[in-house]
């Protein structure tokens, strides 16, 4: 870049420039886009547990998108500075930044997708039916109907 100033071939270091623009917001795009895929799994698996949606998961979300923006700030000053040097040709430190944003959000919706498929959304029924329980023996007979379906549902995996 410092060459293109120094010849001052401006239309040269504005297309360096705009192409570099391009692939940063390219990054912080994929960046917002895996922060809001991450937050519809979440509520998703809320939904399907039976979970309440608060309003603390929501802000959650916006602490962790202003966390990740922080970060890609500093990748963009990096890029900025190594964009100097005449070996540093794209914004290296931008793109692994969101590399490492879209795995860290990839691994969640993973996590959220096997949440989903356990039968943790039957857990509040439970617990409301050994509330409900009026005596001992229906305490006991709610207990051993749930370890007969965790011993079924052990012997379907084998």
């Amino acid at each position: 870049m410092l060459n293109l100033i120094e010849t001052q071939n401006f239309a040269a270091l504005e297309y360096y420039v705009a192409i570099r623009t391009i692939i940063v917001l390219i990054c912080w795009t994929f960046m917002v886009i895996a922060c809001l895929i991450d937050f519809w799994s979440g509520t998703d698996t809320a939904k399907a547990l039976g979970e309440k949606l608060i309003s603390h998961g929501f802000r959650r979300t916006i602490t962790k998108m202003g966390d990740y923006v922080r970060v890609m700030f500093f990748a963009l000053m990096f890029d900025m500075l190594g964009s100097l040097l005449p070996f540093y040709k794209i914004p290296f430190v931008t793109i692994l930044a969101t590399i490492a944003v879209v795995i860290i959000e990839g691994k969640s919706v993973i996590e959220n997708s096997r949440r989903k498929k356990t039968h943790a959304a039957d857990i509040p029924d439970i617990v409301k039916q050994i509330i409900h329980a009026t005596t001992a023996k229906q305490g006991h007979e709610i207990i051993d109907k749930i370890i007969q379906n965790l011993n079924a549902k052990d012997n379907e995996k084998h």
